[in-house]
């Protein structure tokens, strides 16, 4: 039988998995036959500049189910708050209200699999044509093609936990099949699939393509794996093998200056291992981030970002955990916190995560309470911060919210740095390796050193908190806390969702929303995916 490749000329979406086992053809705007394409290099870098193209949310495919650079999966956690209509599923979600027909579900389902399946269709070809092309080529396009199945598929398991794995193109009788445990899949594709990147990739991108997995990105995401199927031996060593290189290199992945990994000039450093690349070119090829979640800026021209919704308001709890400099919250009694200037004495990594009203300087102008937006005016009152870290892309003059270049980060050394000491700490090994990377990202951060504890319960408390301010919209807090199963605590004891007038109260319902149901159409068009998770 013919296989034949849909292609859209935007965005490379082709053969897609419908309810994740029936092959349909999304309508085409160009159909080839597999003997027409894949016969250049040109064919096969097109074909890998595609998929990319499907892990970034464009326009409004932010609010229909992005799975990766989407900071409204902070909204889902305990990070901050949004109402707007534009995005009610994942307002939905946030309150508790998940279920197997909530709009995200099927279409976040849907989208990963598509991007499974045109990685698939790449691996397929690229391995019967690889005679044809030189060696440096073919591992480019290996490598990156086994690099996001395997990022894929990690999703797909932090979302619904047990899902089907499909590792090649399967015809329609062949479909429905059922689900693969997350042991299985970690083991049999997941990491198989990252240790061939790990040896197809280079260090530096193909042809200088930023926006490219490179070889130092597939070793972190095999980190990741491990510890999410809470492997924690394989997640220390596959860690120490970073760490080992990085002492290799003339500059190291761990930047000293925290506000310069976000910097927009600075996106290519090398403690961002990966990110989803964002151009504005006039298109509309730009991100999205500056729309609901931006902020008025001082010195930008009318018609820009100043233009931005601003619905999201950052919860005071969130704000309120951060320690001062002297590593003590406000609540906790620190000496370095001034009434009177009471933003004072954060630290670098808080300066540079927040947009503070009153103190922070943006353009040479200050950042006043006319600039701080969010859902209430009490709260943007009392708490006058809105986002920065470089998604406010603060010297881009466009004139299109959806053409802003910032890039989305997803994975940074300091992540690597992090897993490593958590695994440890679950492992019961908490050594010096574990204390130095917490003061390392410490004194970065600003923020004198914690007690060192061998204490596993206490250290893990530690390195969970120093993940939640490292890491602020930076999409991985609701993964954090829905694999350390505290979710519910955390978000269900929220209380400034009832001081503030936000329209709506955070709900996380244990233990159903640990796990995303599969989506209805999913189990009707195939039921060898039942029972569907716990609670749906």
């Amino acid at each position: 039988m013919k296989k034949i490749y849909v292609l859209l000329l935007s965005a490379f979406s082709f053969i897609m998995l419908s309810g994740c086992n029936d092959w349909i053809e999304l309508e085409p705007k160009d159909t080839v036959a597999n003997e027409n394409f894949f016969k250049t290099k040109d064919d096969f870098d097109q074909a890998v500049t595609g998929l990319y193209s499907m892990l970034r949310p464009l326009d409004d495919e932010a609010k229909d189910g992005a799975y990766f650079g989407n900071l409204y999966w902070e909204v889902c956690a305990d990070v901050c708050m949004y109402k707007n209509s534009w995005t009610q599923p994942w307002f939905d979600i946030s309150r508790g209200e998940l279920k197997s027909v909530t709009d995200n579900v099927a279409s976040l389902y849907q989208k990963v699999y598509a991007a499974i399946s045109w990685s698939n269709t790449i691996i397929e070809q690229i391995e019967a044509k690889q005679s044809e092309f030189p060696e440096d080529f073919v591992n480019y396009v290996k490598g990156q093609a086994h690099f996001v199945r395997a990022i894929c598929y990690i999703r797909l398991t932090s979302l619904w936990g047990p899902v089907p794995m499909i590792d090649r193109l399967y015809l329609p009788s062949e479909s429905k099949l059922p689900r693969s445990s997350v042991d299985d899949i970690t083991n049999q594709l997941i990491i198989p699939d990252l240790k061939i990147a790990v040896s197809c990739l280079e260090m530096t991108p193909y042809n200088n393509k930023w926006g490219l997995a490179t070889k130092q990105a597939a070793m972190g995401m095999r980190v990741r794996a491990y510890l999410y199927n809470k492997d924690y031996e394989n997640t220390v060593e596959a860690a120490k093998e970073l760490m080992e290189l990085d002492k290799t290199l003339e500059n190291s992945m761990f930047l000293d200056d925290y506000k310069s990994i976000f910097a927009n000039s600075n996106e290519n450093n090398p403690e961002i291992l990966f990110s989803l690349k964002y151009v504005a070119n006039g298109t509309k090829q730009g991100s999205t981030f500056n729309t609901p979640f931006g902020s008025k800026i001082p010195g930008l021209p009318t018609g820009s970002m100043n233009g931005s919704w601003a619905t999201v308001s950052i919860l005071p709890e969130f704000i309120d955990s951060y320690p001062l400099t002297d590593g003590k919250t406000v609540a906790e009694g620190s000496m370095v916190y001034d009434s009177q200037n009471k933003w004072a004495n954060r630290g670098p990594r808080f300066e540079s995560t927040f947009y503070i009203g009153g103190y922070s300087v943006v353009n040479g102008m200050p950042f006043t309470s006319e600039y701080v937006c969010g859902i209430d005016a009490q709260c943007a009152i009392d708490y006058p911060l809105n986002i920065n870290k470089g998604y406010m892309n603060e010297d881009k003059k466009t004139e299109w919210l959806q053409e802003d270049e910032s890039d989305f980060i997803i994975l940074r050394y300091t992540d690597v740095l992090l897993m490593y000491a958590e695994a440890k700490t679950m492992l019961g090994d908490i050594d010096q390796s574990v204390f130095d990377i917490l003061d390392a990202v410490r004194d970065r951060a600003g923020i004198a050193h914690v007690a060192h504890t061998t204490d596993p319960k206490a250290m893990m408390k530690i390195i969970q908190d120093e993940r939640k301010w490292e890491f602020a919209f930076e999409g991985l807090r609701y993964f954090d806390i829905r694999r350390w199963g505290i979710a519910a605590d955390v978000i269900n004891s929220i209380t400034s969702d009832e001081l503030y007038n936000f329209g709506s109260h955070k709900v996380f319902v244990a233990p159903a929303n640990y796990l995303w149901p599969l989506p209805q159409e999913a189990t009707d068009a195939n039921p060898n995916l039942l029972p569907n998770n716990e609670g749906y």
